[in-house]
């Protein structure tokens, strides 16, 4: 059997940029909600930081998500949303 590797830390970073944009919500907007600092936010996103539980429990809790869902691999891409950082 074949030993994979999963990066979670990136799987989680796509999983919210994903949902974030579903949501339509800039980073600004969802890191205000989540408590966090938008920098920190788009190092999720990136893959670079490692969220402790209590924010991805925040996370999942604004985009409307059972934390579960952060996790779960997928390509799919938002359909109509606008690949945007933060307000003008």
């Amino acid at each position: 059997m074949k030993d994979i590797k999963v990066d979670f830390k990136k799987v989680v970073g796509k999983q919210v940029r994903r949902l974030r944009l579903r949501a339509d919500l800039t980073q600004d907007v969802l890191s205000e909600r989540c408590g966090i600092y938008r920098t920190y936010l788009s190092r999720i996103e990136a893959g670079s930081a490692n969220p402790t539980l209590l924010v991805l429990i925040a996370l999942a809790s604004t985009l409307s998500v059972h934390v579960c869902e952060l996790f779960q691999e997928t390509d799919e891409v938002p359909s109509g949303s606008r690949a945007r950082q933060s307000t003008p």
